[in-house]
């Protein structure tokens, strides 16, 4: 008896009826195929003929292609025939086409024969048909697909009648690829509102004409603003002039969509109708500026109230009782022995006068001063002075309302912080002095000078002299943007990235590429460093340099009249990560002669301004070194320095200024 068929499970039974009974099992349920290593037909069994339509006949000796359905992709069977040509079984679900044409799915298994070579060389297919399965899944999800599309019209139709109903005037615009409106809605109630039809609202100019001349131009610059990418929303109360003679308030919020390039796509607005309010509030403050009896609550307040009319000295029509606080009585103001000018202290009461005077030319309404007063017992004492303004029926201005609040105890801090603020940067700017070299190394082949001012204790200048081999020594001086802690930060990272990059490195190019890769993570938004790198090779005296968005170096041969620039350039460090940086950084290259002169500046040089607006400029720089030429070094920065005292002797400094100045000896020179 045969080992595939145990006798304790089936006595009685031989192995070719066992195999019958197996064959026949397996021809009621399933659809059963034997092809050869191509994919030939070479068995089919009589549930195969049924479900596909095709006779035994017809389906041996023909390629399993003959029931391709086309509903998958070749990579499918890619992976399949991967799978049974290694051996393996394959499991998966197939869509077929019968004889007439329709599509059947079968649940199918691929089981691999292998010949004496191991390799397959029959593939057994024994399949189910899944076709009802399959429909009725489809079925469902067309089901599903009709249910969602059904929620999604019953959304919409919810949104349209909430935006056609809606208590609030609500817009959107829609905006083209060239700038233009392409399309522009408003509902019932923002017509209403603006008073007009909704065919005239159809149109963005009637909008426009509809709202009040003066309130137009805060709309313009507001929306431009949001189209440069300036915020994604703002809201203002703005003024209408509806078709029946009234001027309508409204609070308008608008808001903008952007695609992941930055343009706006869609705008979106809601207006309020706040005339109610806003007649409400202005009824209000003309109730508050007609009682008095507020006086009880305002003298017990720690702020003075002071009511002063709009003439000479400042007469006060009424104060408050909480003026005892600086020593005085009401009555020492209301009876005109006082006013509040012979109160304010004399190193105030110029610029005091002076900006009440500009508030009321300016038709200020309302404004803010700071100011020191003197009380009663000589001390002082310094106030906040905020004033509503009164304007008769003609405009013109009649009393001032202050309320006046001591804030000596905040000024006092105040004065403690600047002081400790100042001291703190007088001491960064004792550190960042230490960081720059003061004693230069003594090269022997160059002479070197140089000198930094700084617009405040701390700047963002940099300049420094290097070792890079024995022989090749590296020349920097760098421009961070920007002013203070922040510029002094970025100097002092530059300063020690440079360093560290520049060791043994003879490329300048590729040290400064290190260092922006390095510090452009770190930097802050809008930051940047201009940067002049060179390595001097003293044995052949080769300046190999850079200029990443730095001034270009000046050079002045010995002997000759005129200056050269040194022109290589590239991008600031900060701008780029490192592809554009890289590409766009070229490296020059300059032969220095002995008692040649190379001069690297900052812009805080050239751009010094005098009191006619001119700049100190590059050509002057130049005259000045042309001037100096044979003079030690030390001669020629002191030389600079004359001529911009000179040039601008009063202006105030508002860039750092530096120069390094590099010179071969010539031989013999010590």
């Amino acid at each position: 008896m045969s080992d595939a068929v145990p006798p304790s499970l089936l006595p009685g039974l031989d192995e070719h009826a066992y195999l019958e009974w197996i064959r026949r099992a397996i021809d009621e349920h399933a659809i059963v195929a034997i092809t050869d290593a191509q994919g030939v037909i070479v068995f089919a069994n009589d549930q195969f003929c049924r479900v596909s339509g095709y006779t035994r006949e017809e389906l041996v000796g023909q390629n399993h292609r003959i029931l391709k359905s086309g509903v998958h992709a070749p990579e499918f069977f890619a992976g399949l025939w991967k799978t049974i040509n290694a051996g393996q079984v394959w499991h998966g679900t197939i869509c077929n086409r019968a004889q007439d044409g329709h599509p059947y799915w079968v649940e199918s298994t691929i089981v691999p024969l292998p010949g004496p070579d191991g390799r397959p060389q029959y593939h057994l297919a024994l399949r189910t048909d899944v076709t009802r399965l399959m429909e009725a899944e489809s079925s469902s999800a067309r089901l599903e697909q009709a249910a969602a599309e059904a929620r999604a019209h019953e959304i919409h139709e919810q949104l349209r009648l909430f935006f056609d109903h809606a208590p609030i005037g609500i817009s959107w615009v829609e905006w083209g690829q060239d700038g233009s409106r392409d399309v522009y809605h408003l509902n019932r109630r923002f017509c209403e509102i603006i008073g007009l039809t909704s065919a005239e609202a159809s149109d963005f100019e009637n909008i426009r004409a509809a709202t009040h001349p003066d309130d137009r131009a805060q709309q313009d610059e507001l929306t431009a603003a949001l189209h440069r990418g300036a915020g994604s929303s703002f809201t203002m109360e703005k003024r209408y002039l509806h078709r029946d003679g009234r001027t309508v308030w409204g609070s308008l919020t608008v808001a903008v969509l952007r695609n992941p390039v930055g343009r706006v796509t869609h705008q979106f607005a809601m207006l309020l109708d706040i005339t109610k309010r806003r007649s409400a509030e202005e009824s209000l403050r003309e109730a508050l500026r007609r009682r008095e009896e507020l006086e009880r609550i305002v003298d017990r307040s720690p702020s003075v109230v002071v009511l002063w009319l709009a003439e000479a000295e400042w007469p006060v029509a009424f104060v408050s009782a909480s003026i005892r606080q600086f020593g005085y009585v009401p009555e020492d103001f209301t009876s005109r022995r006082l006013t509040f000018k012979h109160i304010t202290h004399p190193g105030d009461r110029e610029r005091v006068l002076a900006e009440v005077a500009a508030h009321g030319v300016a038709r200020h309404r309302e404004y803010t001063q700071e100011y020191r007063v003197v009380c009663r017992d000589g001390s002082v004492r310094w106030v906040d002075d905020h004033t509503v303004v009164r304007f008769d029926a003609n405009g013109k201005v009649t009393h001032h309302e202050g309320l006046i609040t001591d804030i000596t105890a905040r000024k006092e801090a105040e004065d403690r912080e600047r002081e400790r603020h100042e001291r703190d940067l007088r001491l960064a700017g004792e550190v960042q002095h230490h960081l720059r070299p003061h004693v230069f190394p003594d090269i022997g082949e160059v002479e070197i000078e140089a000198f930094a001012q700084p617009s405040a204790h701390i700047g963002g200048d940099y300049y420094d002299v290097l070792p890079v081999t024995d022989r090749r020594w590296g020349f920097v001086i760098a421009d961070v943007a920007g002013k203070g802690a922040a510029a002094a930060l970025m100097m002092a990272a530059c300063r020690a990235t440079l360093r560290l990059c520049a060791t043994g490195e003879p490329s300048a190019a590729a040290v400064v590429r290190r260092v922006n890769r390095a510090l452009h993570g770190d930097m802050p938004r809008g930051s940047f460093i201009a940067l002049f790198y060179g390595i001097l090779d003293l044995d052949t005296r080769r300046l190999v340099y850079v200029r990443a968005g730095h001034e270009p170096a000046l050079l002045l041969r010995a002997g000759a009249t005129a200056t050269e620039l040194l022109p290589a350039g590239g991008l600031a460090l900060g701008f780029d990560a490192g592809p554009i940086f890289d590409r766009t950084l070229v490296e020059g290259e300059v032969t220095l002669q002995p008692g040649d002169l190379l001069a690297l500046y900052t812009d805080g040089i050239t751009e010094e301004v005098n009191p006619a607006g001119e700049e100190f400029g590059r050509d002057r720089l130049a005259a000045v070194l042309q001037q100096q030429a044979g003079n030690p070094l030390a001669g020629v920065t002191a030389a600079v320095e004359r001529e911009l005292r000179k040039f601008a002797p009063v202006a105030t400094r508002n860039d750092d200024r530096t120069l390094l100045l590099v010179r071969p000896r010539k031989p013999g020179s010590a």
